[in-house]
């Protein structure tokens, strides 16, 4: 025997031979129910693992299981490579900072350069020399910029220097000139010769040197004076610092910079300096002054102390060396900018590469190592639609290798990853080079299709397997992009439990007409479909986008929720006649209005008519217009609606319904047929079905033409219950019977509700034990094993009655692969994977039973009476929109005589309505009834069957990958 066949399709329950099915069909989509999955195991060569990964991500349909749970990060597989990914991605990362920082980058790097997504997974040697031109693009582009921002430091501190000599000699120089003018002016009088003039000059200068000032030509021998700079918000500090220090013996002055310096020396942050000049006796308290300013982050400039010469010399050379450092670093700068330029065009084709292999190696590190063979097994979830798929591609990738494999030793070629002068990425032919000396296997004893194609393949080895278990499979809806938006809302309240009905399905067409009864009005649903109508017409470019506003995101995704919203939006305001809060006179009306006669509007004034009924002749679509503007308009119009809600109530409420009888026979329980829908069914119809009923009768009778006053029905429905066989106004004959066994039944429904099913399980648990089992679960367990072991000695005779079986008993005692570092025991365990593995408690059920049957009750009735936020939005949104044209647009017409102001009016207060009602009424007011709607959904419909138990099914792929 080929100890292969253990792990080929021959297990499934659909024997389809792969090789002679078209892969690419389009894969039905799963959107009443989630798609079937299965649990598959895939076996591969160490060698041949990253390829393998590669290939699945690129399909995009395998969700792997993690077998190495138990294990931590740094215990995996492949955690050198890992660190080694992690390395060049923080290398991308700083190189890319770099770029923001000097603004090179101009356009959509991935959009102009990214290929390599189109390309043939790179090998590991070609790996390699992409890592090594990595960093060298670093070293070099990091050098450069170290250089740079060195060199620009050095310049502005130069500059920083230069600002503070200008400051310190305009200093001396303000407070010298200053001081002469002063004792000019008091001396003026009093100067008659020369010898006055001397002993002045002379009286000033001696008054200079005790106020702490120096003239320019002087050295400073009597004052220590100590200049530099500090950050603007840390000289107040400073300040105070040194006055409680040297108890005031000193002179401070500070003059603040137009310019931004670094903080110090190792910084590249700019802040606002001021400049400190500070007169001080001593070399103690200077000494004690400079690390002052040092522990403050001060900068302490020596060479500007000294006379005007000196610092007319000092100037000099700071600009000397500002010239030529401005020319080094513009130079170094054009040399940095030139290759940050050549390593963008390669950028979004390394960070997608980086990023691909962290993925997949993260993917390699959730499988199990089988060191015996050097084969890794791993386990998946996939739709079984897609098996056939997936095991086409393994066998092609194994096919293609083994060839490359075969043509690399035979002309001793392996794949390389050119990197042209312009640092793009050339991918050659991927090739791989093989020793079949050194492998560990027995190519023989592996059979991977027909046999004629055995001696094909070489050692590489790359197959996948289904597997039965009794593991809860993730939630997977097929969908498309018209269908992924209504998927989307219902994902958004809870996955749904795996094939369990979708509400997604009928949510396709509930949002949306639920929507449009409370925002019923054409010219409001024509916007909205212009809207949706636009996103739809440019969802390509759109969709290109990669850094779309959060709230415009949300809009386009869910552009064809819109279109139905405004289509059925112009539908629901047709039947309500409500174009921007006019009527359309589409159809004659059915009414007539008759004047009294001989009436003269000028003598008789206004009058109240009473429209007459045309006999014979009904408005064919929704309302007669000739009810707009009637005094009695909205009396009739709350009615109808308020009706017409609580019809719609019951209709979506009982479809919901509905939909917990099809998951109850799908999944075969029985209990929950008889002992839940069924009592809640009655319950519900006996009120609310009856209550449903009265209204379409009271709607068939003429009422006005039998003479009789229309019952009450929220009346009859509460003395239904309080008052059994008390009939106040009589609705039909018979009434007080059938609402007496109405009530009869809702009653017998409520222990119904609250007794059978507990009951039932009980009984079942107490077979099982008699028959031996701990609970009735434990024999369900025991059941499903009995399963699998007849499936698995069926499979075993398959084996042995095959004439190519030769050496099968080596291997069958290593076919289970235990995986210890997996927290979920092992597929072939019978226990621990059911939802129901939990030992039996009679109280839980109890308790769950009699709260899901309160909750069932009171929601009926709370769940009906919720529905009437449908007519109460609607009216609210109508009277909205009337009151918004009669405040703006309607003072425009008529107003003025005079033509000019006239159109001008019009023109500006038609501005005025346009703006308010996109903002207010379609905005706002349908953000509104899409919640209000949503709630509908998610409460009042989903609660009737709607369990939301499943976990969503997320397969490994390569299409989310954002760089």
């Amino acid at each position: 025997m080929s100890p292969f066949r253990l792990f080929s399709s021959t297990t499934s329950d659909t024997n389809i031979a792969p090789l002679k099915l078209n892969a690419h069909t389009a894969p039905e989509e799963a959107i009443f129910r989630s798609a079937p999955m299965t649990l598959v195991q895939f076996y591969v060569t160490i060698e041949l693992a990253r390829d393998m990964v590669w290939a699945l991500g690129n399909l995009g349909n395998v969700q792997f299981r993690d077998l190495n749970s138990k294990l931590t990060p740094f215990q995996r597989t492949f955690v050198n490579d890992l660190k080694s990914i992690d390395i060049m991605s923080t290398k991308l990362h700083q190189l890319f900072q770099i770029m923001v920082r000097h603004e090179t980058i101009k356009t959509d790097l991935v959009g102009a350069y990214l290929h390599a997504d189109l390309k043939p997974l790179p090998a590991a040697a070609a790996m390699d020399d992409l890592k090594q031109k990595l960093d060298e693009f670093h070293d070099r582009i990091k050098h450069l910029d170290l250089s740079f921002n060195n060199l620009n430091r050095q310049k502005l501190r130069q500059v920083e220097n230069r600002n503070v000599v200008n400051i310190v000699d305009d200093f001396h120089r303000s407070s010298l000139v200053t001081e002469v003018e002063r004792h000019s002016l008091e001396n003026r009088a009093s100067i008659e010769d020369d010898s006055v003039a001397l002993l002045n000059d002379q009286q000033r200068r001696n008054q200079s040197l005790e106020l702490g000032l120096q003239e320019a030509d002087l050295e400073d021998g009597a004052f220590d004076s100590i200049a530099g700079t500090i950050a603007r918000d840390k000289v107040p500090i400073l300040r105070n610092i040194l006055w409680r220090t040297l108890r005031g013996n000193l002179f401070f002055h500070d003059i603040q910079i137009d310019e931004q310096f670094p903080v110090n020396d190792s910084s590249d942050e700019l802040i606002d300096k001021n400049v400190f000049i500070i007169f001080i006796h001593g070399d103690l308290l200077k000494s004690r002054v400079r690390k002052i300013i040092q522990s403050l982050d001060g900068v302490i400039f020596d060479n500007v102390v000294g006379g005007a010469d000196t610092r007319s010399a000092t100037l000099i050379e700071l600009n000397n060396k500002i010239e030529d450092l401005n020319s080094v670093v513009v130079s170094t700068k054009q040399q940095l900018i030139t290759e940050l330029k050549i390593f963008q065009e390669s950028y979004p084709d390394y960070c997608y590469i980086i990023e691909r292999e962290k993925l997949i190696f993260e993917t390699l590190n959730k499988f199990d190592e089988d060191s015996t063979r050097r084969c890794l097994v791993g386990e998946g979830w996939i739709p079984k639609s897609e098996f056939t798929k997936i095991q086409s591609t393994l066998r092609n990738l194994v096919k293609e290798k083994t060839r490359h494999a075969n043509a690399g030793l035979t002309a001793s070629s392996n794949e390389s990853v050119a990197l042209s002068s312009t640092g793009t990425l050339e991918t050659q032919t991927s090739l791989f080079a093989i020793d079949d000396t050194t492998s560990d296997h027995d190519i023989s004893r592996f059979e991977i299709g027909d046999e004629d194609d055995e001696d094909d393949y070489g050692t590489l080895i790359a197959v996948v397997n289904e597997l039965s278990t009794n593991r809860t499979p993730p939630t997977f809806h097929r969908t498309n992009k018209f269908t992924s938006a209504f998927q989307s809302i219902i994902d958004a309240y809870g996955i749904a439990t795996y094939q369990e009905v979708n509400p997604g399905l009928a949510t396709i067409i509930t949002f949306p007409f639920m929507f449009a009864i409370m925002f019923g009005d054409v010219g409001h649903g024509f916007i909205v479909l212009l809207g949706a109508l636009y996103l739809i017409k440019n969802e390509i470019s759109f969709g290109a986008m990669r850094n779309k506003d959060e709230i415009f995101e949300m809009a386009f995704n869910g552009r064809y929720i819109i279109l139905l919203m405004g289509f059925f939006s112009i539908y629901t305001g047709l039947i309500y006649n409500d174009i921007f809060s006019k009527s359309i006179q589409i159809f004659s009306s059915g009414w007539k209005w008759t004047f009294p006669k001989g009436y003269d509007f000028a003598k008789d004034g206004a009058v109240t008519l009473i429209a007459e009924k045309i006999s014979g002749k009904v408005y064919p679509f929704g309302l007669d217009w000739a009810w707009h503007g009637t005094e009695n308009n909205l009396l009739f119009t709350n009615s109808y609606k308020m009706k017409l809600s609580v019809l719609m109530g019951y209709t979506h409420m009982n479809y919901s319904l509905m939909f917990s009888l099809v998951n109850y026979l799908y999944f075969k329980r029985k209990v929950d047929i008889i002992g839940n829908f069924i009592p809640g069914f009655l319950f519900m119809q006996s009120i609310f079905g009856y209550l449903s009923l009265t209204i379409l009768y009271k709607w068939t009778v003429d009422w006005f033409g039998t003479g009789r006053q229309p019952p009450g029905l929220l009346n009859m429905l509460i003395n239904m219950f309080l008052s059994p066989g008390t009939i106040e106004e009589q609705l039909y004959p018979g009434q007080k019977f059938i609402q007496i066994v109405l009530v009869l039944i809702a009653l017998v429904c409520v222990p119904w509700l609250l007794i059978y099913k507990p009951l039932t399980l009980k009984r079942e648990n107490d077979k099982a034990i008699q028959l031996g089992y701990s609970d009735v679960h434990s024999q369900r367990h025991h059941s499903f094993q009995l399963h699998e072991e007849e499936r698995a000695l069926e499979f075993e005779q398959e084996l042995n009655n095959d004439p190519n079986d030769d050496d099968d008993d080596s291997f069958l005692a290593d076919d289970e692969f235990r995986f210890p570092n997996d927290i979920e025991p092992m597929f072939h365990s019978a226990a621990g994977h059911g939802d129901d593995h939990d030992k039996f408690n009679f109280g839980d059920i109890v308790i769950h039973q009699v709260i899901h049957t309160i909750e069932f009750c009171l929601n009926c009735v709370s769940h009906t009476a919720s529905y009437l936020r449908l007519w109460a939005l609607s009216l609210a949104h109508a009277q909205l929109s009337t009151v918004l044209w009669s405040m703006t647009i309607q003072n425009a017409f008529g107003a003025s005589k005079n033509k000019t102001i006239g159109i001008i009016m019009v023109v500006v207060l038609f501005a005025m309505w346009f703006s308010l009602t996109v903002c207010i009424l379609v905005l706002m007011e349908g953000t509104s009834a899409m919640l209000h709607s949503l709630r509908l959904h998610w409460v009042e419909a989903m609660s009737k069957f709607f369990e939301g138990e499943g976990y969503v099914y997320e397969p490994f792929t390569f299409k989310e990958i954002d760089i």
